[in-house]
């Protein structure tokens, strides 16, 4: 520990480049990391929030719940009227674009306010009337705020704004929620169709237990259905695989830095070997100054980007998960282990009459 320690202090401007690196690199990774977790999110919030087991779409919508159309003549999933059961729960999904103190592309959710798709309030209550809404607290960067009267693009009706939930998102965009029957006005008004405005039409069910469906529904997984989700897939395997090859090419640099570190402390070691230093003290010294690089680097970095994701707060889709987090830490520092111990073996191999010279 001593001598690690004592090397560190010495060569100050050396290890302070190494750990540059380390923490560049560490801080680019943990941002990239938090921005694709935060996009991916963005997309299934609102999802993950129905608690559900499987989706029921029409079979010739190809998975897209955009294209599905499903009429009250087509199911016997819910009640008589179209409404909601204890297990299944009728959707209608949309987009339309709100304006206040400026405009947001929105997705629009028609849900029976009765069923378990009705978001839980974070402010106000839950939809009891005609043309009441609650929104994702996320349009509250254009203004929107509890008990506002807003109109939609395309539609001249005014809702009223009776609730705030948590961040629900879909598609990365914030979810505006009304009544099936304020819905279907919406969705055709906003898309310019309002005189195919059908009264029992939705796009989708959702089943909290999974059911055996007929011709021409079909019923997939949640999980399936979030993975099929235009953009989805290709966004996680394009951010998974760029920060998978920056971790291997990180950790690669690193194991190089610190075994011509090594290398070059060659006489140095030399001589220590020739006083009868044994081997092990000077290889748990390269080992003591990799991890304080390392693990230093890696903290220093991560509060970098947790810094720049709070700044980012609401202009970029930033998230933390944990687990994630650890799990690049360890990758990074196994890597980073690989390279001591490079290290390591060439240190025992080192001959003190030849190192001196």
């Amino acid at each position: 520990m001593f001598l690690a320690l004592n090397e560190l202090i010495k060569e100050k401007s050396r290890f302070a480049l190494i750990t540059a690196v380390i923490i560049l690199v560490s801080y680019l990774v943990f941002f990239l990391l938090a921005l694709a977790y935060g996009l991916a999110t963005s997309y299934t919030k609102a999802v993950d929030t129905w608690d559900a087991d499987s989706i029921v779409l029409n079979q010739n919508a190809n998975g897209t719940i955009g294209r599905s159309i499903i009429t009250q003549k087509n199911t016997s999933l819910l009640n008589a009227d179209g409404s909601a059961t204890d297990t299944a729960a009728p959707l209608g999904v949309g987009t339309a674009t709100i304006e206040k103190d400026g405009s947001e592309d929105i997705a629009l959710f028609g849900i029976d306010p009765t069923s378990f798709l009705a978001p839980t309030p974070i402010e106000g209550r839950s939809i009891q009337n005609e043309h009441e809404i609650i929104v994702s607290n996320e349009l509250s960067s254009i203004g929107i705020k509890l008990n506002d009267t807003i109109t939609l693009q395309g539609d001249d009706t005014s809702y009223i704004v009776v609730g705030i939930t948590d961040n629900a998102s879909f598609q990365a965009a914030p979810v505006l929620y009304m009544s099936l029957k304020d819905w279907r006005t919406a969705a055709s008004a906003t898309s310019g169709m309002i005189g195919m405005r059908d009264d029992t039409s939705i796009n989708a069910i959702v089943l909290k237990e999974g059911r055996a469906v007929d011709a021409p529904l079909e019923a997939q997984s949640i999980k399936d259905f979030i993975y099929t989700l235009p953009g989805y897939q290709a966004q996680v395997l394009t951010f998974s695989l760029m920060i998978g090859f920056l971790i291997g090419i990180a950790a690669f640099v690193l194991a190089i830095f610190i075994y011509i570190l090594t290398l070059q402390k060659k006489e140095i070691f030399g001589v220590l070997k020739a006083e009868g230093v044994p081997n092990h003290y000077i290889a748990s010294s390269v080992i003591i100054q990799v991890a304080i690089l390392s693990i230093g680097g890696l903290i220093i970095g991560m509060g970098l980007a947790l810094l720049t994701g709070t700044l980012l707060a609401g202009k970029v889709p930033f998230a933390v998960n944990p687990v994630f987090f650890a799990g690049i830490s360890f990758l990074f520092l196994a890597c980073a282990a690989l390279g001591a111990l490079a290290s390591v073996r060439s240190v025992t191999k080192i001959d003190p009459v030849e190192a001196i010279g």
